[in-house]
Formats: structure tokens, C-alpha cells, sequence
């Protein structure tokens, strides 16, 4: 079983050996445990048992939740203490210089910790990890009981200067802290990201502690679900697209933040080597954001810094870049009196107005219902009836700001959404150095099938799929993606370097990396471990990372280095004869496990099947066209269509543009061959 929390809805994927099913519950933000019973039940029901009588027969339960970013978006967290390197007692609030415009003004992002919980100790290693000033144990103790008793922390974090290098000091100031107080949430920068810039490596200390009780409702949900019967572990979707178990997650949080979006990449690899692609572009359409993603030579695009909520941190992730343009997205005026979208969000609660359930405020997935891309009487397979006259009412008070009528109110809400969707796939194709029509898109999440052809026309990418599991791919991720640990090491030194010492390196990675999968539960016949490493030019401030192996095949890195640098920033920027730094380097372990399977079918069909009937959609501002409505359940492989185009499926709608055709295959992908926008 696979399950991804969104912030609407709750989404699980279930596979046996006969078939695979999918469910969808609303998520309720109080109790994220109610949302995934609830659509486990509903997965269960449709396999003909009980919950009770499922779970005991589960052997993998994947979770992609939204628990820690929540925690982040609220800035609800643990108050959190800070020991580092005296003198350096101010870098924590720097914010690496970075200011956000509010209301006109430049102010300090957020920072999660605040200046009188931030203690600087006497400790001072150079930047080869030789001990200048040592650190006794009684001023680490003092320190933190000046913070725990004092100041009230509930967290602490310690990161001191060049701990990458060494972290002597950190594993000492740590150990004594906890003997002092064993129950104290604890987190250590090195020990989480071992590699230079120490702002970033600090933040990711600092952040792990203000997480440090974002677990709650997971652990209450792994009790609620063995009580019922589950005896496989639960494990949870992180940011780099793999999975961990919950005592895994406990050491570090944080790397659960935006698993979801990074569990649909996954899912959507998967999907695109199925299909024998290996470059892509990814569009997720959810409850709040569409998010988008590359996959690049089969594999998602990871990065191994980012920004969460504002804050710089060295964590491994797949690159997601995301804008408000989601169904529960709500239609404002601003200031200039213009109509905008996003990013604040209905999401399930009150949601959209056509919901009935108190909200109000005109929506993307309102706008949708009135211009007829989706059918009221027929959501989410007729469990759930959309109220059209609420969503006239949200939309015309919405409009009514600035002289626009219901209808043309949602054709500007689609528009505004679609155009923010196909700038930000614009910056996504231009930032990773891709050409458009070398590319294929894949649509999921509730609304990507929806947007997703008319963003790739814009585009210019001339392909797009979209999966018989498009409205629940994350929680297929969760379901599928392999268990993923990472181990990594400073180099910090330009090449050539002596190769033993980078295979010495090497080899010690993989037998930790080997260590943490076998304290995982993966069987050492499931084990892979993959070389990875960071090479950038001498003294530039950005890195690539590249796939390495053991033994270090130096010129072959190189090699790989320059075909990257010149692919991403074209020829003209590489210096001849400048020098190149092996940064870091990296062993990924991969466990494999049981996963969900895509459903496939045997029987085969050809030509346009006939249509279950028609709907007026608004492909202008000014009046609707009929358009041919096609169930997905009466769709076999080898059957065409021809846009424009409605596929309705129990839980998503795919919208076939003028000009784009469609074929089925055996796993009931429809793949849209686009015409021109």
C-alpha cells in the first residue's frame, strides 16, 4: 500500500497480486490519521475485506505526509537552542544576506530560533580539523542547561566551525548534553551533512530540532494502524525521493519536508521507463501548488542544498519547483485591481465553494466546474456532488470587484492559474539547460491531466502522459519508491588527487551506507550502493554532481564535469586550464522492497471508441463548444482520440486539446501527441 497526505485529500494506492486499486478521503489537517483510514477503508471495500482483514496481509505500507512541512508553514515547531563556535554567535541570523519584500520593505526571512538561545563555546578547530582550542564536556553542559532551564528550549542544535572536517567537538558537546538530559531532542550539524558551508549546515541542525516533534502524528497513526493488524513497517517518504523508516526519520525530520511532491517524481520515473523515456518533465497539480520537476537520463534531478520555507539547508532532495496554481487556489484582486491566483489555498477545509462546506471564495477548481472541464454530478465517481450555484456565486462576487460576470470571472481564473503554470515550466526547461521538443511531459495529481497538455503546447514539448494512476501518482511513489540513505564526506582538494585515497573513502561510505540498510531491515540480496560526487570549477560558489564509481575513475568525472558545465551554461564559459575541485563525494544506498504495481490489462481494442456522451466546454471567453466526454473504465489499449477532448476517470479528468491525439496503452497510459497551441 502507498499513501500520500495532501493538503485536500488523502490518496492510497493498493496493489495484490489480481489488481490494483485506488481511493481518495479528504485530509483533516487536526488528525492526518483520520484522512488515511479512512481512505484505507475505502481501498479495502474495493478488494471486498475490512481494514482489519487487509492490514495483517500488507508487506510494505509506504507514507508520504505533509506533517513537518505543516510544522514549517505554520512555524510551529520546538523552541530551539543553538551551541556553536564563539565568535561566529550571529550567523544563524544572517539568513546568508537574503531579505523578502513585504508590504515594500526588505526584512529578515524567518528564522526558527531566536538570538538569546544561540551560545557560542570556546572551541576552535583549523580548516584542516586540528584542534586549536579544545572543548571540555562542563562548558558544553553549562551552556545547555543555561538554555534548557533559562531559556525554556526544547530542541537543541550544535554546529560548530570546520566540524565537517572533524567532528570531534560535536560528538563531545552532544554526548555530554545528552548524559545531562537524556530526553532532550538533540541534533548535530556534521553528523547530519558533513560537508563545507557552514550557514547551510547549521540551518540543517537548526531545523531538525524545530522538528523535532512533527513526528507526533505519525507515530500515533504506525499505533493506530498495527492495532488494526499492520505488521510490516510503516516507511516514510523523504525529499529525496526514497523512503526510511519512522526510527530513521526520527534522527532527521526534516527530510520528510515536501516528500510528497518528491514521491510523484519518483512514481513518475517509474512510469517513464515503462515508456522507454528518459528525459522529462514533470506536473503535479494538487489541492494547493503545481509542482514541477525533471527527470534527466531516467533518474529525477537532485540537489543537495535548497530553500525550505525561506531557510538555506544542505539536504539531499529532488528538485521541485512549485507555484499556487492549485484546484483549491483562491482568486483574489490586488491592489492594482488586477485578478490573481494563489498561492493561498481553500484546500479541503472550508475548500472550494462548489464543496459546500462553508467556503465561499471563488477557486480554480470552481472555474473549472463553471467552464465545464469537469462534471459536477460525476466528482470523485459520483461520492461527492459539486454545488454549481455556489461556485456562480463565488465567482461573481469575485468578478464583481472589477466588472466581470461569473463566466468571464473563471475563464480569467483558468487563464491567470495557466499562464503561472507555463512560465514556471518555461524557467524549468531554460534553468536545466533542456531543449522543449526534446522532452515529454507526464500530468498528475487531480488537476495535472487537466492543465498539463495546454502548458506543454505553450511550451513547446510535443509529448505528454498521463497514468492510469495520474490523480494518485505520489501515493504510488509512496508505494514503490525504493528505501534511499545517504553517507558523505569533504574533499575539498583540486584535481588530480591520488586515487587509493578516494577509493579508501569511498569503500568506508558503502560499509556505513551498507550498515544503515541492514539497521533498516533490507535484506543485503535487496542492497545497491551508487557513487556520487561534487566537482565544480576552483573557487566558484556552485557545484554539479555527478555519478562516480569505486574504483575513482578520475578522467572519466572530468570528462562528465565538462559535457555537464557546458550543457547547463553553454561552452563559451569554461576557461581553458581552469582547475576543478572534487567538493564531496557520496554513496546512495538503495533497498529494494515489495512496491505497487502499475495496472495493466490484456484485452486490445483500435480506432476512436464511441463517446459516453458530451459536454459545453468554454475553449473561448465568448461562447462553449460541445466536446465528446470519454469514461477512462471503457478505454482499452490500442483505442485513439482525437481533441478536443474530455477522458473522465473516478477521481481525474484529462483534457485532450484541439489539435493533440491520443493512444492507450497496456497499462492504460494515454499518450497525447500535441499539435501546435
Amino acid at each position: 500500500m502507498g499513501v500520500d497526505v495532501g493538503g485536500s485529500f488523502t490518496d492510497v494506492v493498493c496493489s495484490t497480486e489480481a489488481r490494483t486499486v485506488r481511493a481518495k478521503a479528504p485530509t483533516d489537517p487536526q488528525d492526518i490519521g483520520a484522512g488515511v483510514i479512512a481512505a484505507c477503508e475505502k481501498a479495502a471495500a474495493q478488494l471486498g475485506v475490512s481494514l482489519d482483514q487487509l492490514l495483517p496481509q500488507v508487506t510494505r505500507f509506504g507514507l508520504g505526509t505533509t506533517a513537518v512541512t505543516n510544522a514549517l508553514t505554520a512555524h510551529e515547531g520546538l523552541k530551539v537552542g543553538l551551541l556553536t563556535t564563539q565568535g561566529f554567535e550571529s550567523l544563524a541570523l544572517t539568513a546568508r544576506g537574503d531579505r523578502i519584500s513585504r508590504d515594500g520593505w526588505l526584512e529578515l526571512p524567518w528564522v526558527p530560533i531566536e538570538p538569546s538561545c544561540i551560545l557560542g563555546l570556546p572551541e576552535r578547530l583549523d580548516r584542516h580539523g586540528h584542534v586549536l582550542g579544545a572543548l571540555s564536556a562542563s562548558e558544553a553542559t553549562s551552556a545547555a542547561r543555561r538554555l534548557v532551564e533559562g531559556e525554556g528550549v526544547e530542541a537543541l542544535a550544535i554546529s560548530f566551525l570546520w566540524s565537517y572536517v572533524n567532528p570531534v567537538h560535536e560528538e563531545l558537546a552532544a554526548e555530554a548534553v545528552r548524559g545531562l538530559y537524556p530526553d532532550l531532542p538533540v541534533f548535530c550539524g556534521a553528523a547530519l551533512q558533513p560537508v563545507r558551508r557552514e550557514y547551510e549546515r547549521t540551518m540543517v541542525a537548526v531545523m531538525n530540532a524545530f522538528c523535532a516533534n512533527a513526528l507526533g502524528g505519525i507515530e500515533q497513526l504506525e499505533r493506530r494502524l498495527k492495532g488494526l493488524g499492520l505488521t510490516a513497517p510503516l516507511l516514510l517518504l523523504q525529499a529525496s525521493g526514497g523512503t526510511a523508516t519512522v526510527t530513521e526519520a526520527r534522527r532527521a525530520p526534516l527530510r520528510l519536508a515536501a516528500s510528497g511532491p518528491a514521491a510523484g517524481v519518483a512514481a513518475a520515473a517509474e512510469l517513464a521507463r515503462t515508456q522507454h523515456i528518459t528525459e522529462a518533465v514533470c506536473g503535479d497539480v494538487g489541492g494547493t501548488s503545481f509542482d514541477v520537476a525533471v527527470i534527466a537520463s531516467g533518474q529525477p534531478v537532485r540537489g543537495h542544498r535548497s530553500k525550505l520555507h525561506g531557510v538555506a539547508v544542505a539536504q539531499s532532495h529532488v528538485e521541485v519547483e512549485s507555484v499556487g496554481s492549485g484546484g483549491g487556489s483562491v482568486g483574489w484582486i490586488d491592489r492594482r485591481g488586477m485578478l490573481r491566483v494563489g498561492p493561498r489555498s481553500a484546500r479541503s477545509a472550508p475548500g472550494p465553494a462548489c464543496y459546500g462546506r462553508g467556503g465561499t471564495e471563488a477557486t480554480i477548481t470552481d472555474a473549472l466546474l463553471l467552464l465545464g472541464y469537469i462534471e459536477g454530478e460525476t466528482f470523485l465517481g459520483g461520492s461527492m456532488r459539486l454545488d454549481r450555484d455556489a461556485a456562480t456565486t463565488a465567482c461573481a462576487a469575485l468578478g464583481a470587484q472589477v466588472g466581470l460576470d461569473a463566466m468571464a470571472t473563471a475563464w480569467a481564473i483558468r487563464e491567470t492559474a495557466l499562464a503561472d503554470m507555463v512560465s514556471a515550466m518555461r524557467s524549468l526547461v531554460s534553468a536545466n539547460g533542456l531543449k522543449a521538443p526534446d522532452l515529454s511531459a507526464i500530468a498528475y495529481g487531480g488537476g495535472g491531466p487537466l492543465f498539463m497538455a495546454s502548458v506543454s503546447q505553450a511550451v513547446g514539448i510535443p509529448r505528454m502522459l498521463s497514468p492510469a494512476l495520474a490523480s494518485v501518482l505520489s501515493a504510488f511513489g509512496g508505494g514503490s519508491a525504493d528505501v534511499r540513505l545517504e553517507r558523505s564526506c569533504a574533499v575539498g582538494r583540486v584535481l588530480p588527487l591520488e586515487a587509493d585515497v578516494i577509493d579508501r573513502n569511498l569503500s568506508e561510505l558503502r560499509r556505513l551506507v551498507m550498515q544503515d540498510l541492514d539497521a533498516n531491515g533490507i535484506a543485503a540480496e535487496a542492497q545497491e550502493v551508487r557513487f556520487e560526487a561534487d566537482v565544480q570549477f576552483l573557487r566558484q560558489s556552485a557545484d554539479l554532481t555527478l555519478t562516480t564509481s569505486l574504483p575513482f575513475d578520475e578522467p572519466r568525472l572530468t570528462e562528465a564535469f565538462f559535457e555537464s558545465y557546458a550543457a547547463l551554461f553553454g561552452k563559451g564559459t569554461i576557461v581553458e586550464g581552469a582547475k576543478i575541485e572534487l567538493v564531496s563525494i557520496r554513496a546512495v544506498g538503495i533497498g529494494r522492497t515489495d512496491r505497487v504495481r502499475m495496472p495493466s490489462q490484456a484485452s486490445a481494442a483500435a480506432g476512436i471508441p464511441p463517446a459516453a456522451g458530451a459536454r459545453l466546454v468554454w475553449l473561448a471567453p465568448d461562447a462553449p463548444e460541445e466536446v465528446p466526454v470519454y469514461q477512462a473504465t471503457a478505454l482499452l489499449p490500442g483505442h485513439l482520440l482525437r481533441g478536443p477532448a474530455l477522458v473522465d476517470a473516478v477521481d481525474n479528468t484529462l483534457w485532450v486539446p484541439r489539435g493533440g491525439t491520443g493512444s492507450v496503452d497496456a497499462f492504460n497510459t494515454i499518450t497525447l501527441e500535441l499539435g501546435a497551441a
